[in-house]
């Protein structure tokens, strides 16, 4: 009899290690009702959330960010008494690939990429580096968990929550890694855009242009970008309102490949050998028939697909964010895990853009 009841305790076991090491969401032993039940609170959350912040039109409300806290609170509101934890895990596997594929579709364009001026990817791609290695060797001093370490390391570099969305399922994070990772992130993102950039911007006399260079290579969210140009403090003014919009997204657009560096080492540095995660392959394919269709079609591509497609990745990410907060342990959001990860973003935030006037003077911008 031991012996026999060892057998499913095995059997989930096993089941539940491939899953991690694929780099999805274990849930093992998942009734179909338990499934449906967990996504049911998380959809009615995420899409609420996503709405709101549409209707609201305000830039710096990141929908995944206020899904993720809002899951928080009715967590924290409901505690034990939540039936479908079950579900609460299954449903970020289930959401995030569906994400990844649309968001690559209108974000990861090798076209426009091309188009963008060199100077500009390469002050990016500096910026990137710095972030990723002060925060790498933060998290190694401090003895963060690695999970968080790299998910914050890639929310700060590239795209905030989008990114460490995408990441997280190739690092084999858990829900409390990516609360916490994101939570840090956004923090950091907050005070440099409403302290950090104006301050300096000031001080420093820079012109529109330069404050939309330094708005695009270090704001960790895009939507962080979109309000900091919308709202530059008093500047000497060169360019349109649309002219300076295009600059920082331009340059906050080539950080996206980041991604595509940031993904399999990652993945590979978890596991402890080359690895090349499925979600590196879904962004890829997905960003390279987004470009094919976008060279052949622009038409089509910029008045019919991208419209489409924006709301389908924000949907399911904010549905996966919200049964992630629906999931997490409120007390991890507080712990000392919480407090590196605070310190790892900050120190990543003031690393870039000490880089960026680095870069700034070298490359002689004005």
């Amino acid at each position: 009899m031991p012996a026999a009841s060892s057998e499913p305790d095995t059997s989930r076991r096993n089941e539940a290690t491939a899953a991690r090491e694929a780099g999805t969401v274990a849930a093992p032993g998942v009734r179909p009702k338990d499934l449906v039940g967990g996504l049911a609170p998380a959809a009615l959350i995420g899409i609420s959330t996503y709405g709101l912040t549409r209707v609201m039109n305000v830039p710096v409300a990141d929908p995944l960010v206020l899904a993720m806290l809002a899951g928080v609170f009715v967590r924290t509101v409901l505690g034990h008494r939540m039936a479908w934890k079950k579900g609460f895990a299954a449903a970020p596997a289930l959401c995030i690939p569906v994400g990844i594929a649309f968001y690559a579709v209108k974000n990861l364009n090798f076209i426009e990429f091309a188009a963008i001026p060199k100077s500009s990817v390469m002050l990016a791609a500096l910026i990137v580096l710095v972030y990723f290695a002060v925060i790498l060797a933060l998290g190694r001093l401090l003895g963060q968990k690695q999970e968080i370490t790299y998910l914050t390391a890639t929310g700060s570099a590239i795209c905030g929550a989008s990114a460490i969305a995408i990441t997280s399922p190739a690092v084999k994070a858990d829900c409390d890694d990516i609360s916490v990772s994101i939570l840090a992130v956004t923090v950091a993102a907050v005070v440099a855009l409403f302290t950090v950039l104006p301050f300096v911007a000031v001080t420093f006399g820079l012109t529109d242009h330069a404050y939309g260079l330094l708005s695009g290579s270090v704001l960790q969210m895009t939507g962080f970008v979109k309000a900091a140009v919308h709202n530059e403090p008093f500047l000497n003014r060169q360019l349109s309102d649309e002219a300076l919009a295009s600059l920082a997204l331009s340059v906050k657009a080539a950080r996206y490949l980041g991604l595509l560096i940031a993904i399999p080492v990652f993945a590979s540095l978890v596991r402890k050998r080359l690895y090349l995660p499925w979600v590196l392959w879904v962004f890829l394919a997905a960003g390279v028939l987004g470009s094919w269709v976008y060279a052949t079609r622009e038409d089509f591509y910029t008045a019919t697909l991208i419209p489409a497609v924006k709301p389908m990745y924000g949907l399911s990410w904010s549905i996966a964010m919200a049964a992630v907060g629906l999931n997490v342990d409120v007390r991890k959001l507080a712990s000392n895990q919480g407090t590196k990860a605070l310190i790892a973003a900050f120190a990543g935030c003031a690393a870039a853009v000490a880089t960026f006037f680095a870069g700034w003077m070298i490359l002689g911008y004005r």
